[in-house]
């Protein structure tokens, strides 16, 4: 749809709510404000901030007292005011933000759930004692020690996980997250096992599918669960939010309910406040203390659906500090430059990043058109290894390989999108021999749905090779289908940096629009170079890397204001 389309759209729905509940009356401002609201969830918002400047509606005071006269339209309420599920469609909260009743439930009670996990700790699981505990603790922190690692916030993460209903670790990359909550299990395993108390139970997920197996494999390395009689993880229901509650999208359903005494949720900036609402209501309705550890990268984009829960809740606004270990120190050391640049985009200084940019670094190169002939030789060599290698028969190389390098593009068709790299890339792959049809032997593949028959799930990642006569798709953990068996798939020559959330690779192409496109934004760009474990192949003019790191994607909502 166009834009105009789309405003069509926003005025029609605004037409049939205000048909509905509206006053007798009709007022030209109600529908300029709802339609402004329904623009403004359809942009992901979760709700609209009355007191911003807005040609649409005017002055927030005249905004206001339209909607005060209109009871049956919408209903007023302060901070400590229950939201039912029944009454006027419409919300205004604090005399500022303006939702539909749906998101305004929703977030108040994930704010509530907040809200409580602050006020209050939980006593130790039965068996626990904090001497034990705090043995644990030291004595992991001394192994880890003599190892070469660091962790100084493991007793900080091991204390808010017992004590806290939910609790946050958050961090930007290298700052070691994941391994972090992984030894906080392994201490929790260690106080369990010295003090013989009965055995707790861990599920883990994550937005996709893909990031929790990727969390899974961690603790596996670990040995997190190796032993169920101490801490048993619930591996039935290990995967993606949908899958732990037991959703299935574009279906109504109750969500499962949580009696797991731990839940940690990886990459929770990707999850939106529908699934977060439900995520905590489930853990509120366990009759044991069932104990939620969300982390992530509060800077990352944020989910493709309503709300930015994460970065709202952790914003030092919300004065969740109780419940938040902030990791700062970056361990990895190496890809400096890498790690460099993303702290200057996340500072948002938009002229020290294009400064960064045109010096020049090895491990960030600027290039400032997609068609530059030797980043598209760049692409077409790799392309050609993955295919020799498909061709040889060496299927975990070239599912290996698919992981060494992908284009990350901002928008999926037009330009320099995905529709048009996969083009380039395939009919450049067609001059050296390789068979037409849907795809071809050495193409990578993206599962786009959650297919749980076949055990494949939406972001996987495999490269079509030919067995026995047919074409099926390997992954790097091994697995193997048949093409044919998989429904949702597509090209992966190159994808969104929406869609490459949760992965890594070691060489990254990040092609940005230009700089006047509505999709530019820090987030947007973090994003992108952060998928880069070696190198970073910048796309775009520097006018476009400045404008991205200037401009915030900020999704409108009262959480922080709740919480605070």
């Amino acid at each position: 749809m166009t834009a105009r389309d789309l405003t069509v759209v926003d005025r029609e729905l605004a037409e049939v709510v205000l048909r509905r509940f509206g006053p007798p009356t009709r007022s030209a401002l109600l529908a300029r404000i709802v339609t402004s609201l329904a623009r403004a969830v359809r942009e992901d918002h979760a709700a609209m901030d009355l007191t911003r400047d807005d040609d649409s509606f005017g002055d927030a005071r005249l905004a206001l007292d339209a909607l005060r006269a209109a009871p049956t339209l919408c209903a007023f309420i302060g901070r400590d005011d229950e939201l039912g599920a029944s009454g006027a469609p419409l919300v205004v909260f604090h005399d500022r933000y303006l939702y539909l009743r749906r998101w305004a439930r929703a977030e108040w009670r994930v704010a509530q759930a907040i809200d409580e996990a602050r006020a209050a700790e939980l006593e130790l699981p039965s068996g626990l004692t904090t001497q034990g505990v705090d043995a644990a603790i030291a004595a992991a922190t001394e192994e880890l020690g003599r190892n070469g690692f660091v962790a100084a916030e493991l007793g900080e993460v091991v204390t808010r996980l017992l004590a806290r209903r939910v609790s946050f670790v958050t961090g930007g990359p290298g700052t070691g997250k994941t391994w972090l909550v992984t030894q906080a299990l392994r201490v929790l395993e260690r106080a369990l096992g010295v003090s013989g108390a009965p055995p707790m139970t861990v599920a883990v997920a994550a937005p996709t599918a893909k990031a929790a197996r990727r969390l899974g494999e961690v603790l596996d390395a670990a040995g997190v669960g190796a032993s169920p009689a101490v801490l048993a993880r619930d591996r039935d229901r290990e995967g993606s939010l949908h899958h732990l509650l037991n959703l299935h999208p574009n279906a109504v359903a109750r969500p499962r309910p949580l009696w797991h005494d731990v839940v940690v949720v990886d990459e929770a900036s990707m999850a939106d406040l529908a699934m977060l609402d439900l995520l905590l209501r489930s853990a509120a309705g366990s009759l044991a203390p069932c104990r939620v550890v969300l982390v992530g990268d509060p800077y990352q984009l944020a989910s493709v659906n309503v709300g930015a829960v994460l970065a709202d809740a952790v914003d030092p606004e919300a004065r969740t500090e109780a419940l938040v270990t902030r990791l700062a120190t970056v361990h990895r050391t190496e890809n400096r430059d890498i790690l460099d640049f993303a702290a200057l985009v996340k500072a948002g200084d938009g002229e020290a990043v294009r400064d960064f940019v045109a010096a020049g670094h090895a491990d960030v190169r600027h290039v400032g058109r997609f068609e530059d002939p030797a980043l598209l030789e760049r692409v077409f060599e790799h392309a050609r290894a993955l295919r020799d290698a498909a061709r040889g028969g060496d299927r975990r190389a070239a599912a290996a390989l698919a992981s060494t390098l992908t284009v990350l593009a901002a928008n999926r068709e037009g330009p320099g999108s995905v529709a048009w790299w996969n083009e380039r890339v395939r009919a450049a792959l067609a001059e050296g021999g390789v068979p037409g049809g849907r795809f071809c032997v050495g193409e990578p593949v993206l599962v786009t749905r959650n297919q749980r028959t076949i055990g494949l799930f939406n972001g996987d990642v495999g490269v079509v090779v030919e067995a026995g006569g047919e074409l099926v798709v390997s992954f790097d953990d091994g697995r193997e289908r048949p093409l044919a068996a998989i429904a949702h798939v597509e090209p992966a020559w190159a994808m969104t940096i929406h869609k490459s959330q949760g992965s890594e690779y070691d060489h990254v192409v990040v092609v940005l629009p230009r700089a006047g496109s509505p999709l530019l934004s820090r987030e947007l760009l973090y994003t992108g170079i952060t998928r880069a474990r070696r190198s970073v192949a910048l796309v775009g003019d520097l006018a476009s890397v400045a404008a991205a790191t200037e401009r915030r994607v900020d999704r409108v909502s009262g959480l922080t204001e709740r919480l605070r």
